[in-house]
């Protein structure tokens, strides 16, 4: 193999010696490499180092000064992992982990070496950048904490209603954050923070029990509408242990029917992680969930994993109605979802509907259900359970 990817050393071997200049690490894919302050004098040796070791690391991050030598002590096979490698999968890390390596390799320089300063740049590096997005997201992970504890996020809920006469069907749960400084956030701002921090999990459970109570409220005022209540689910929650249970205890606690609760998932993160995705969503089908598919037809082709899916409802993206009117082809691709939904036993719900026209084709193409702007923008509780006391 080309010496960019793999070197192949002799017994006895230099790779390189103490004060060479490097770019470069290995990892020890068959043999034994010796880390020694003098590679050419038996003696000295600092480290051993077998299979899967890795080692010169240091270089990768700007080109510097080897602290030790290496020799291979039998026919060694090594991976070079150059400064190329290391870019590409920086530019995917996050800031915060970027500014983390850099600090750590800075000072480890300085405990090696005596001297002190910035490491060179490196692909992948933006430094000034990074430190102040790094701050950024610490400062801005840490309040979403505080925002889960100090009762600063609510949920606000949107009306879906039934498209044949306009009936309130129920409402889909939304995320909104006040925060005490900064008033509403943005959902586009901070739900993608609660993904990456991991805090989306324990969101994701308060979620649950808050719209099960808020389910339990309208049903106690209006039991004759049989409403029912959309929450949206992460791919990240595929992973939480606590989940099932969390579901539950709010059913159980705020006496809910499991039908009446609709667990709302985004067709591409499914199909991203569909064996895990597969096996929750069977699990709440078990219990009596009923799952709907969020986005259906954006991007991803799941036709051929729609009969494999517990799937009870088909969610057409806004971007299909904004087709309905505007060319016959948009037209003929919602009324062919629409009935392949229907040949499998699903419903479907359009988003996004703004106008009376998009209501009317919608009824004719046979869409089941619709929210939008149309029948109203999601509301804080007390503006829901009004929506729920006036509805017919």
């Amino acid at each position: 193999m080309n010496e960019r990817f793999q070197r192949r050393l002799s017994a006895g071997e230099v790779l390189f010696q103490k004060q060479d200049r490097g770019d470069c690490a290995y990892i020890v894919e068959s043999g034994t490499i010796e880390i020694c302050h003098d590679p050419r004098q038996p003696g000295g040796v600092v480290a051993r180092l077998g299979p899967q070791d890795i080692f010169g690391e240091m270089a990768l991050f700007g080109e510097g000064r080897r602290s030790a030598g290496a020799r291979a002590t039998e026919p060694t096979v090594l991976t070079v992992v150059s400064h190329e490698y290391l870019g590409e999968h920086l530019q995917g890390a996050s800031p915060t982990l970027r500014h983390l390596l850099r600090t750590l390799t800075a000072r480890c320089r300085e405990l090696l070496t005596g001297k002190t300063g910035e490491i060179p740049a490196a692909a992948g590096w933006q430094d000034e950048q990074d430190r102040k997005q790094a701050h950024a997201r610490v400062h801005a992970q840490q309040e979403l904490t505080l925002a889960l504890e100090c009762d600063e996020l609510e949920l606000h809920y949107q009306p879906i209603v039934h498209l044949s006469d306009l009936r309130l069907a129920g409402f889909e749960a939304l995320l909104r954050w006040r925060h005490p400084q900064r008033g509403m956030v943005s959902p586009a701002e901070f739900i993608p923070l609660a993904e990456e921090s991991g805090l989306i999990s324990p969101i994701g459970r308060w979620i649950v029990d808050r719209a099960c109570a808020a389910l339990a409220q309208f049903g106690s005022e209006r039991p004759e509408l049989d409403l029912f209540m959309s929450i949206n689910l992460s791919s990240r929650q595929f992973d939480d242990p606590e989940l099932l249970p969390a579901i539950d205890q709010a059913l159980s606690r705020h006496a809910v029917d499991p039908a009446c609760v609709k667990l709302e998932i985004t067709e591409s993160l499914l199909l991203q992680r569909l064996d895990e995705g597969l096996r929750l969503l069977q699990e709440c089908r078990a219990r009596g969930l009923k799952i709907s598919l969020d986005d259906f037809g954006t991007g991803y082709s799941s036709l051929s994993y729609l009969h494999r899916l517990p799937v009870d409802t088909l969610k057409l993206d806004r971007s299909f109605v904004l087709q309905l009117g505007m060319n016959a082809a948009g037209t003929e691709i919602v009324a062919a979802v629409v009935g392949l939904a229907h040949r499998l036993g699903m419903d479907v719900i359009t988003e996004g509907l703004e106008t009376q026209e998009q209501i009317d084709a919608l009824r004719t193409l046979g869409a089941d259900l619709g929210q939008g702007f149309h029948f109203g923008r999601a509301e804080p509780l007390a503006g829901a359970a009004e929506i729920v006391r006036k509805s017919l």
